[in-house]
């Protein structure tokens, strides 16, 4: 290898690494490993341009420029192209809008040279465009963008009918018309809301208390040049005292005489009880505009773990009723003792073998631990002194128990214990069946049938996609004695530059026809129609012809200004057909 081959390598090489290292995302990300789009001729003295197109036009300006689209796919891709203008996301963020939404603005300034173009696989192809700057246009941005799809025929019933969309895929263009800047804004918008924050956690769920806040800030654009703000975020409670505070959150980009409504700040807490203050100040990357605020006040209240605490409390309460019930109850089956005189609880429980503290606490005695004569005690059972209480009993020192008096009174006791159980219970299921509910509908998915079909080949007539190839189409065009050759040249490079097997067929016999007419042969109607759409006209008639040599034909009476002019473009771009 010479040394001139061994150093253009290197550095194409450094260049490819500057390029993968260094070039932002965006650039990127326009080329996808499907297709991709990107400014054909990009400026090195203007930042960015290799991503997006950057223009400074006066108003009434008008510049050609051109995109180069590419095919990394292993077959044929039918695109659609057009322009679109700019459109803020819920978020702040740019995003082009879609072909269904109205243009009014960078939309409608862009004039490409075709809406629908072929590439074979593994190849690129570049189109040329005109960016006219109306001569009314306001001072200051305006944002828009080019926009490619690939198209793929929907199959209904076995026929190949229908548009749909499968991909995406855009470059955007910014133009600042000179002219005096204004800028200015206004908060119009500042609220909040809790959400989930997406970490599973059963008490934080139970409680309700397993939230994020989520702040939504609205910034109008009053000026006439795009601004950048950010936003602080501080939040005290109803002592005065900081919990939070969220500093430098982008709300994205809002374009002149436009609002972002729905610029979103994230606080991985939530506010627990009370009453809060919240201030949001707002800044921005962009000197002259200054900064603002607004200040709101909310409430907190956590129902749910108020309600839980309660719940919880009347439980509490029931397990201890329920412990002194059994405590009493046990006591309907212990002997009774009536104190006499002299007596004391340390003598008792040496007589009847039971600590005398524990005849305290079920006697509900209390320090100084007196006992009256009189005064009847409960005197605990044990293994160890069983025998000896009977014997007390036998000898009429010590009374029958309770339950030895009164089956009924046992019987009543049971069935109220009974009743507070099931009561505990219910609650509990309660509970528990709303917790089950909430995370069932959390956590539900809906099982989608998959459909077993063989994927779709790529044939000689139609895409991978289905869309049929405008290769696969011979068209010829004519040219009626009284329109300017021209015209059907200018038809020729755009029907060529979007993928047609074209030919330019000469002189037009005479016929009868006064306006563009697209002849076609037997069964080639769906071919013909897609040509007539690609020639961009708004009168064409459509006419079949029996025995006709090429599938389609074009009768061209148009003048060459309804068609884009490729042969100024070739003169002025390079690489264009």
């Amino acid at each position: 290898m010479s040394k001139n081959g061994l150093r253009s390598r290197m550095v194409f090489f450094l260049f490819f690494l500057f390029v993968f290292m260094f070039v932002p995302l965006a650039s990127r990300a326009l080329v996808t490993d499907t297709v991709g789009i990107l400014p054909a001729y990009p400026d090195n003295n203007v930042k960015a341009s290799a991503s997006w197109f950057i223009y400074n036009l006066k108003a009434g300006e008008e510049k050609l420029d051109a995109v180069m689209l590419i095919n990394n796919k292993d077959e044929t891709v039918v695109l659609k192209i057009y322009a679109v203008d700019a459109m803020s996301t819920v978020d702040g963020g740019f995003a082009l809008a879609s072909e269904t939404d109205p243009n009014s603005g960078v939309g409608t300034w862009v004039k490409l040279a075709a809406n629908e173009i072929e590439l074979p696989p593994k190849t690129e192809k570049l189109i040329p465009f005109t960016f006219t700057v109306p001569k009314n246009a306001d001072t200051g941005d305006h944002a828009g963008g080019i926009v490619i799809q690939e198209i793929e025929m929907v199959d209904t019933g076995g026929t190949m009918t229908g548009v749909r969309i499968i991909s995406r895929v855009g470059v955007r263009i910014y133009e600042t018309v000179p002219g005096e800047v204004k800028k200015g804004f206004e908060i119009t918008r500042f609220d909040w809301r809790l959400e989930s924050n997406g970490v599973a956690s059963f008490i934080k769920d139970l409680l309700d208390v397993n939230k994020k806040t989520i702040f939504t800030v609205g910034i109008k654009n009053k000026g006439n040049v795009r601004i950048t703000p950010t936003a602080m975020v501080e939040v005290r409670n109803m002592l005065g005292i900081k919990t939070a505070q969220l500093d430098n959150k982008s709300l994205g980009v809002v374009f002149p005489l436009t609002e972002n409504s729905d610029g979103m700040i994230s606080w991985e807490k939530a506010p627990m009880f009370g009453r809060y203050k919240i201030k949001a100040t707002v800044k921005f990357e962009e000197d002259g505009l200054g900064e603002d605020s607004k200040e709101i006040a909310i409430w907190v209240f956590p129902y749910r773990m108020i309600f839980l605490t309660i719940i919880f409390v009347v439980l509490f309460t029931l397990v201890r009723l329920i412990g002194l019930y059994f405590r009493e109850a046990g006591k309907e089956k212990m002997p009774i003792y009536q104190v006499k005189l002299g007596d004391n609880l340390a003598d008792l429980g040496r007589k009847f073998m039971a600590p005398w503290r524990m005849i305290a606490k079920l006697n509900f005695i209390g320090e100084p631990f007196d006992i009256k004569e009189g005064e009847k005690l409960f005197i605990p059972i044990s293994k160890r002194n069983k025998d000896l209480l009977r014997r007390f009993k036998e000898q009429g020192e010590l009374l029958p128990s309770i339950i030895e008096r009164s089956k009924e009174s046992r019987f009543k006791k049971k069935k109220t214990i009974i009743i507070i159980i099931f009561a505990i219970l219910i609650i509990a299921g309660a509970i528990w069946g709303i917790k089950m509910r909430r995370d069932k509908m959390i956590h539900e998915e809906i099982s989608v049938p998959i459909n077993e079909e063989k994927p779709p080949m790529e044939t000689t007539e139609r895409t991978k996609a289905g869309a049929f190839k405008k290769s696969n189409v011979d068209v010829a065009i004519l040219t009626p004695g009284s329109v300017d050759k021209i015209s059907s040249d200018q038809l020729f490079k755009k029907l060529k530059l979007i993928g047609y097997r074209i030919k330019l067929g000469g002189v037009a016999p005479e016929n009868n026809y006064a306006v563009t007419t697209v002849e076609y042969k037997i069964n080639k109607q769906e071919q013909a129609e897609m040509v007539r759409n690609d020639l961009g006209l708004k009168n064409v008639n459509m006419q079949e012809v029996a025995n006709l040599e090429n599938d389609v034909v074009i009768y061209n009476f148009d003048p060459a200004s309804s068609y884009f002019d490729l042969v100024h473009a070739a003169s002025v771009l390079q690489n264009v057909e």
